[in-house]
């Protein structure tokens, strides 16, 4: 692919496919790699952003490590040891989490409790019917997750500070719950991922 490539930018240096296999083809030692980079520095540009714009300032990442609730911890364990007195309780075992792939459910369970199948039925139904205000289904819905615990304690600070903010998630569930989460404290918030239209992109 390399050679189609080059072959392509200058068919007459790049001539002899057979010729560019033989000897880099199976790159054994240092010398070689060396030669093969002087080789392509006429043909690759290579540009980083410290380079090109000036003007960014350096990038500091800060690592938050976040407990889960004491609700995220019940059923992480009950997941984890495949307890299904507990997670079937009260409920049939289509409605439960499923145990065909352990490590997801976990995975799921680590960012929010209501990712697991049957998890938010089974704690709003323990909600008297009174009490399903707009305000507790907002607070249960942070107090199931220590990331969005953390969130519903930084995005105030940082809107405060006038900061605009990037949230990103492998999964499309937990933007859901963050959307609803948005709506609900009167964020202003766009919302990127593959369920979004071209038109609604531009």
């Amino acid at each position: 692919e390399l050679w189609a490539l080059l072959n392509f930018a200058d068919p007459i240096y790049f001539g002899d496919q057979a010729g560019f296999s033989r000897e880099y083809g199976d790159l054994k030692d240092a010398s070689q790699v060396e030669s093969l980079h002087n080789m392509l520095k006429p043909f690759l540009l290579r540009r980083i952003k410290e380079d090109v714009e000036k003007s960014l300032p350096p990038k500091e990442e800060t690592i938050v490590e976040v407990s889960l609730t004491p609700l995220q911890r019940k059923f992480y364990m009950a997941i984890y040891d495949r307890n299904t007195a507990f997670l079937f309780k009260e409920t049939k075992a289509s409605m439960a989490p499923s145990l065909m792939n352990v490590m997801m459910e976990l995975r799921k369970c680590c960012n929010h409790a209501y990712l697991n199948r049957g998890v938010e039925e089974r704690i709003l139904s323990e909600i008297p019917e009174a009490q399903r205000t707009p305000e507790n289904l907002q607070h249960q819905l942070v107090s199931c997750s220590g990331k969005m615990v953390l969130l519903d304690k930084l995005l105030p600070r940082l809107k405060k500070e006038g900061h605009k903010v990037l949230i990103f998630s492998q999964m499309v569930r937990v933007l859901d719950l963050v959307e609803d989460y948005m709506r609900y404290d009167g964020h202003s918030y766009e919302r990127l991922d593959g369920t979004k239209k071209a038109t609604e992109r531009s």
